[in-house]
C-alpha cells in the first residue's frame, strides 16, 4: 500500500489508491466518507483519470516516523498511543467497522502536535501488518524500563494474531498506572507459589502470554473503595465494609460555614456587654457563651484536620497496597532492540603514517545562514529543524517555519539530503519547493530555504 502526498495552498493529503467499484459496493467505503470519526483520519474519496483514490486529510500532522526517526521515543508517549488505540477501536465498533482495517504503520498513524492527539488511518481494502510495534520496540527510550518491556511484549504479540495483539494492547495500557514490583511494599502473598516468577517463565513471550492467562486473576488491581466487591488473592470475592474516613469539598465547605457562624456567634456575644448596659449575672452568661461557641469551632477545625490527615494517610496505604493485574517480566534479560554500533568518525593512517585523510562523510559542511553568526550544524545526522524544541535537533525561532518542518540526512560523496515534512510554508532548493514528504540532494552552493529562513549549504 504506497501513499502519496499532495498539498494545496490550505490543506495537505495522503493519498492511497483503492480499488474503482469502492463507492458502489464497500458499505466501509461509504462509511468512512460520510462520516468524521474521532480518532480517524477525515478521508474523501475521488477519481481521477478511471482511478480511485482516498485523499485523507493531515494537515498539521505528523507522522511517527517524521516525529521519531533517529529520536529516541519517551515511555509516556508508548503509553498515551496505546489508550489513543484502544479508544478508536472502541469507536469503531459503533460504526460497525473492523478494526483489522487500522493500518498500524509509523508512516499512517499521525500525531496533532497543536492538540496532542493521534489520528489512525483506516483502509477498507488490504490488512496491512502492524509495523508499528517493531518501529516501537527499535526506538523506545531503554531509560524507561516499564516502557521498554512494554513495547517488546507488543512487539512479540504482535507477530501473532490481531487477537493477540489487542488483548496484549488492553493489559499494557492498563499497566501504566500500576506499581512497579519494588514499589508495592511488604504486603507478602498468601501462596508464595501462586506470585513468583521465574526466569524461565518470562524467556518465551508465548509461555510468558500463557502464564498471564493462568494466573491474572489471583490479583487485586486498581483501588479499592468502601464498600465495593473485588476478588482477593485467591480469586474469592469480599467486600470492604469498613469506609475509609474522609471529608469530602462539600463537608468541608458547610464546615467552615459552621465555624465561621460559631466565631461570629461568639464575638458577638462578646462585644454586647460592651456595648449594652446588662447586669454582673447576664455579663457572666454571655462571656460563657462566647467561651463555648469559640471552644466549639476551634474543636469543629481540629477534627476536620485530623479526617483529612487520616483520609490522606489511607489513600497513601492503599497506594503502597496495591497489585498489578499483569505480570511484569524479567526486564534485566529482555533483548534490546536497536542498539546496533554507533558510526564513528575514524581517521585513516596512510601507508607512511605521516598523513591522516577525512572520509567523505567527514568532510560534511555546513549550512550558513544570511544573518550574521546564523548556522547548522551538520557533522551529526540525520537532523530535525523546526521550532517545536520537544521534536526537533535544530530550533528554528522563526514564525515562517513549522513546528517539524524539515530532516537533513547524510548523502553520498560529500552532499547532503533534505527531507520537507509537510511544512506550512515550505522547504525550497535553489528556489524550487519541495513536495511534501519528497526528498531532495543538496550539493556545496546551493541555496536552501526553511519558510523564510535562508542558507547557503558550504
Amino acid at each position: 500500500m504506497k501513499a502519496t502526498y499532495y498539498k494545496d495552498t490550505m490543506h495537505s493529503y495522503m493519498i492511497i489508491p483503492c480499488p474503482p467499484e469502492a463507492e458502489t459496493t464497500g458499505y466501509q467505503y461509504r462509511m468512512l466518507e460520510m462520516n468524521r470519526i474521532e480518532g480517524i483520519l477525515p478521508c474523501g474519496l475521488r477519481h481521477i483519470d478511471g482511478e480511485s483514490f482516498l485523499y485523507y486529510e493531515t494537515t498539521g500532522k505528523q507522522s511517527l516516523n517524521a516525529l521519531y526517526e533517529g529520536r529516541g521515543i519517551p515511555g509516556a508517549e508508548l503509553f498515551r498511543l496505546l489508550e489513543a488505540l484502544l479508544e478508536v477501536s472502541e469507536t469503531l465498533s459503533g460504526y460497525l467497522l473492523d478494526e483489522q482495517h487500522l493500518v498500524l504503520t509509523g508512516d499512517q498513524i499521525f500525531y496533532d502536535l497543536s492538540s496532542g492527539k493521534y489520528s489512525f488511518t483506516y483502509y477498507p481494502g488490504e490488512v496491512v501488518s502492524p509495523e508499528v510495534f517493531r518501529l516501537l520496540a527499535d526506538g523506545i527510550d531503554n531509560t524507561d524500563k516499564r516502557a521498554a518491556a512494554a513495547a517488546y511484549r507488543l512487539c512479540a504479540a504482535a507477530e501473532r494474531d490481531r487477537q493477540a495483539l489487542r488483548e496484549a494492547v488492553r493489559e499494557e495500557a492498563a499497566q501504566k498506572d500500576t506499581p512497579k514490583p519494588w514499589e508495592i511494599g511488604t504486603a507478602e502473598p498468601a501462596e508464595s507459589s501462586t506470585t513468583e516468577i521465574d526466569h524461565e517463565e518470562t524467556g518465551s513471550s508465548d509461555r510468558y502470554a500463557e502464564n498471564i492467562e493462568t494466573k491474572k486473576g489471583r490479583f487485586t488491581f486498581g483501588k479499592q473503595a468502601s464498600g465495593e466487591v473485588r476478588p482477593d488473592r485467591n480469586g474469592e470475592t469480599t467486600q470492604n465494609l469498613d469506609p475509609a474516613p474522609g471529608v469530602g469539598k462539600k463537608q468541608i465547605v458547610l464546615r467552615i460555614l459552621l465555624i465561621v457562624l460559631l466565631l461570629a456567634g461568639s464575638g458577638g456575644l462578646f462585644t454586647v456587654q460592651l456595648l449594652v448596659y446588662i447586669s454582673q449575672r447576664e455579663r457572666r452568661l454571655c462571656i460563657a457563651g462566647s467561651l463555648l461557641l469559640l471552644v466549639s469551632a476551634c474543636l469543629i477545625i481540629a477534627e476536620t484536620v485530623l479526617r483529612v490527615r487520616e483520609s490522606r494517610r489511607k489513600k497513601r496505604e492503599e497506594e503502597r497496597s496495591r497489585r498489578p493485574s499483569y505480570l511484569e517480566s524479567d526486564e534485566k534479560d529482555l533483548p534490546v532492540f536497536g542498539t546496533g554500533k554507533a558510526d564513528e568518525y575514524r581517521l585513516n593512517d596512510d601507508e607512511t603514517g605521516n598523513t591522516v585523510r577525512f572520509s567523505e562523510q567527514e568532510m560534511t559542511g555546513r549550512l550558513y545562514g544570511r544573518d550574521r553568526g546564523s548556522r547548522i550544524d551538520l557533522r551529526t545526522l540525520p537532523t530535525t529543524v523546526g521550532k517545536a524544541q520537544a521534536y526537533v535537533d535544530v530550533v528554528l525561532p522563526d514564525p515562517s517555519v513549522s513546528r517539524v518542518h524539515a530532516r537533513i540526512y547524510r548523502g553520498e560523496e560529500g552532499c547532503i539530503e533534505i527531507r520537507d515534512l509537510d511544512s506550512t510554508n515550505g522547504t525550497y532548493i535553489n528556489g524550487t519547493r519541495l513536495e511534501p514528504n519528497e526528498k531532495k540532494r543538496v550539493h556545496r552552493g546551493d541555496e536552501v530555504r526553511f519558510g523564510n529562513m535562508e542558507y547557503e549549504y558550504r
